[in-house]
């Protein structure tokens, strides 16, 4: 192998690992399969994702996780519209007098190419399970869901959105079981 294909192979080598990597660093951003309303991803390290997107391969606007086998638990949204990245913000999901908040900031996800929200809980069992203390009677409520961002605006108002709870039951299900029991 000459030098110019060894060096052609080794900028092929790094394009393709910076494409992975940025993908893999676009959690708000649909999957290709991701279906309008909400589902559930998991795998066998003991990891659940529930999500919500508006649309066939949008968005996701809402996404709830629990890596058991790393003790975190993730909140990211995709509902903080294209802006500056703010490195304290509050996501705020409410269904009646039930609420769950985390802090978190809003980032730039280069391959998605817009803001999302992030937010990482350290969460052992103990912290686990009081996460779904709070988290469950906002999903398990009757009405839809509100998801507020603050600040929400570059003037620091709030951004709101409603997320409807159609089809939430369903899989709800499968992500309580493996994420607070």
């Amino acid at each position: 192998m000459n030098a110019r294909m060894i060096v052609a192979a080794s900028s092929l080598l790094v394009v393709t690992g910076f494409a992975l990597a940025t993908e893999l660093a676009t959690p708000a951003a649909a999957d290709p399969g991701d279906k309008p309303g909400w589902s559930v991803n998991t795998d066998p390290r003991r990891r659940a994702f529930l999500q919500w997107v508006q649309d066939d391969g949008g968005p996701r606007m809402i996404m709830l996780g629990c890596l058991r086998d790393a003790a975190m638990f993730t909140t990211m949204s995709a509902a903080v519209g294209e802006r500056d990245e703010f490195k304290k913000v509050k996501l705020t999901l409410s269904n009646g007098p039930a609420r769950f908040s985390v802090d978190g900031e809003t980032t730039q996800y280069p391959a998605g190419g817009r803001s999302s929200f992030i937010s990482d809980l350290d969460a052992d069992d103990t912290r686990m399970r009081a996460i779904g203390r709070r988290l469950l009677p906002v999903l398990e409520g009757t009405g839809d869901i509100t998801l507020t961002i603050e600040p929400g605006t570059p003037s620091g108002a709030a951004a709101t959105r409603t997320i409807p709870i159609a089809g939430l039951a369903a899989v709800l299900g499968r992500f309580q079981t493996i994420c607070f029991r």
